[in-house]
């Protein structure tokens, strides 16, 4: 199968691994650094790509058992050497013993790599977010396999927080705690893998999402349980106007939910038949009007062509449904045009996007957003 990797939004740090797009230009003796801005996806080309990964100025991209990274790298989010702030060309970036990559995922600056040989971490981690004593260590300057004893089975990275699923369906948080997204029912950085608290401990976790404070997680029997800042009543009659929760709690009870994301005020979660639910507040797909949902509002089916979502998404403040034909809808703020609709307006309602292939997954980062179609 054939794959290819599509990317749209700011390219001014090179994060979109296409060195045409950043140019430099000799005025007046100076030479300033221009960048195009992508309206519309434009190819990367990077062969056999199976992960994707967008954070803060940065991608990562991965087949079976490489590793590339491009954008900024002040903080070593790609890993390279110090004196190379930012790369804008796709550089690979060396994994110990090479092994098979299972899945990768970035915040605002580091990553996690879910391997065969364990869990690595990179990049920013003065929060203890690459679960690392951040007063030894603000930031790993190259892949570091954790020190944890459990078998990990899915990863998450939110913009400062980190997440791991074991094979036991336990939660292990660590990272920035200030709003409880490490819900261990404390407060503070906190740098040592810790399992979750809540009502957690009564299911049994498949994954967990979440773009920016607002943790989700879904259980393997299709419940929603939510920790983190709640301010904009994410948390529903569970939060009970709570602007913060550090300990889990859930939220859905009464529907089978198969998908789950969040951006920084709202929440978004797809069903097992392929219904999408709405709650928050931010562009949410409902109108320039609607702004404000207290409680799960439906989509209109006829939005995504009268066709069940098999899969939803969410950035800090975009959201995308992928229905059972394979075609994506695309919906928020749209800064930088990172909706690859062809303008930076705000987009009020599911817009389809045009991407050759079939979308197998998508990243939505905070100022670019990455597409993997076949």
């Amino acid at each position: 199968m054939i794959r290819r990797v599509y990317g749209c939004g700011l390219s001014a740090s090179g994060a979109l691994a296409i060195p045409s797009l950043v140019k430099p230009r000799q005025i007046d003796g100076e030479t300033p650094v221009t960048a195009k801005q992508v309206k519309y996806p434009k190819r990367i080309d990077l062969d056999d790509v199976r992960h994707i990964s967008a954070g803060f100025g940065f991608s990562l991209f991965a087949s079976e058992n490489v590793l590339y990274g491009s954008g900024l790298n002040n903080r070593f989010q790609i890993a390279c050497k110090q004196s190379e702030e930012y790369m804008i060309r796709a550089k690979r970036i060396r994994l110990a013993e090479d092994p098979k990559i299972l899945q990768i995922s970035s915040g605002r600056a580091h990553s996690l790599i879910l391997t065969t040989n364990g869990v690595f971490a990179f990049g920013e981690n003065c929060f203890g977010q690459c679960g690392f004593d951040p007063q030894k260590s603000e930031t790993l300057r190259k892949p570091t396999r954790l020190n944890i004893e459990e078998n990990i089975k899915y990863i998450h990275c939110s913009l400062d927080s980190s997440f791991l699923v074991t094979q036991n369906g336990e939660v292990l948080s660590f990272g920035l705690n200030e709003d409880g997204q490490c819900a261990n029912s404390e407060y503070g950085i906190q740098h040592v893998p810790t399992k979750i608290v809540g009502e957690a401990n009564d299911a049994k976790i498949a994954k967990v999402a979440g773009s920016t404070d607002t943790i989700l997680a879904l259980s393997e029997n299709g419940e929603v349980l939510i920790w983190g800042q709640t301010e904009y009543g994410q948390g529903l009659e569970s939060s009970q106007g709570d602007i913060q929760l550090n300990v889990s709690r859930n939220i859905c009870r009464n529907i089978e939910v198969s998908s789950i994301a969040s951006t920084s005020s709202s929440c978004i979660i797809s069903t097992s038949s392929g219904e999408v639910y709405v709650w928050g507040i931010g562009v949410l797909g409902m109108g320039p009007k609607t702004e404000k949902l207290s409680g799960l509002t439906k989509m209109d089916q006829p939005l995504f062509d009268d066709l069940k979502v098999k899969q939803i998404y969410a950035g800090n403040t975009n959201m995308a449904a992928l229905n059972e034909k394979g075609n994506l809808f695309v919906w928020g703020e749209n800064r930088f045009s990172t909706l690859g609709l062809g303008h930076k307006d705000r987009q009020h309602f599911p817009f389809r996007i045009s991407i050759p292939g079939s979308i197998e997954n998508l990243s939505l980062g905070p100022d670019i957003s990455l597409f993997l179609a076949s």
